[in-house]
């Protein structure tokens, strides 16, 4: 005998039905809401490509600590870079304000295996530090009328009283030089230098710390080194030999690091000075057709992740190609 239930059971109330609806109208607003506002896929396939060079974007809202270059980015990338595939050129659009530099060299190597061509880094606003340094290792940097890379110094975040405060690596490494300085000569002529030792003996001045100081200042130069004599430099200086190269690398490798020249981690280094110090770098005019897409693609993922974030969980990176977008809070 068959077990058949009371049909008013079976029936889902009405209420959960509305409740349903409202939900399902509300995705479907919610879709038809953030394509009209990211409009990726026209802008990527109609404006931004053609058959020889693809794109892909990275675009994170700096202001936000959750904006940072870190390794949860390999997976969004490699989801990008899969759908592409083999590509004869690649263009990386990349606004960021820095972070792991490591991160930085694997993304830009995973970019290098999926282009047999040119790649380039396109900086429709800002790539700062970590980002700086993929930027430096394309073949070439595509960058607006007044927009900006910045130095390479690596920074150590430390408390002091309370404070959290982003010092770079290479002014602990001068203050204890420094002080070191400071307490041989007072040694020499015979003076008080209990305050000087005071100081030595504090954390931050710590010899292990220093190094760890030191190692990170030199891995920003190696990448530098590394990455741009056969790349970068190759293009821009097509008729110079490598040892040549390789000597203008360590030029800007110590220009990039030096606290001295820049004075600050957040300095703006523009499209022209980036030219000055060696870059190959194409500056678009701000009426360029070109330039005019790659900014409206940015300004729209700007306005799509403020959009979507919530108190709660603010939207802090958008990947975006030719095909989809991925968010990542």
């Amino acid at each position: 005998m068959a077990n058949t239930m009371d049909p008013k059971i079976q029936k889902e109330p009405i209420l959960q039905q509305v409740l349903k609806e409202i939900g399902d109208a509300n995705q479907n607003a919610d879709k038809v809401r953030n394509e009209s506002i990211l409009r990726n896929t026209t802008l990527i396939h109609q404006e931004l490509e053609n058959e020889d060079r693809k794109l892909i974007a990275y675009i994170a809202r700096v202001s936000l600590p959750n904006s940072a270059l870190s390794a949860d980015d390999i997976a969004p990338f490699g989801s990008m870079l899969a759908t592409l595939g083999k590509v004869k050129n690649l263009d990386l659009m990349i606004h960021s304000p820095g972070g792991n530099g490591v991160v930085a060299e694997k993304l830009v190597d995973m970019c290098r295996q999926h282009c047999s061509g040119i790649f380039r880094v396109i900086v429709p606003n800002m790539a700062k530090s970590a980002a700086t340094l993929m930027a430096l290792g394309a073949d070439q940097i595509v960058m607006g009328y007044c927009f900006e890379l910045g130095p390479i110094d690596p920074q150590k975040i430390i408390n002091v009283g309370g404070v959290v405060q982003q010092i770079s690596a290479q002014s602990f490494i001068e203050a204890r030089n420094s002080l070191l300085r400071e307490i041989q000569d007072g040694t020499k002529q015979g003076i008080d230098i209990t305050g000087y030792l005071q100081q030595l003996a504090s954390s931050s001045m710590d010899p292990a710390f220093i190094f760890e100081c030191k190692k990170e200042v030199d891995f920003a130069k190696d990448f530098v080194e590394k990455h741009s004599p056969d790349r970068m430099l190759k293009h821009k200086y097509p008729k110079l030999s490598l040892k040549d190269r390789k000597d203008k690398a360590s030029v800007i490798a110590d220009d990039l690091t030096s606290t001295d020249q820049r004075f600050i981690h957040g300095r703006m280094i523009g499209p022209k000075e980036c030219d000055s110090i060696g870059l190959n770098v194409l500056e678009l005019e701000k009426n360029d057709p070109y330039w005019e897409k790659i900014f409206e693609l940015y300004v729209r993922a700007e306005v799509f992740m403020m959009i979507n974030s919530k108190p709660e969980s603010a939207v802090g990176k958008l990947f975006m190609d030719g095909h989809t977008h991925l968010i990542a809070f």
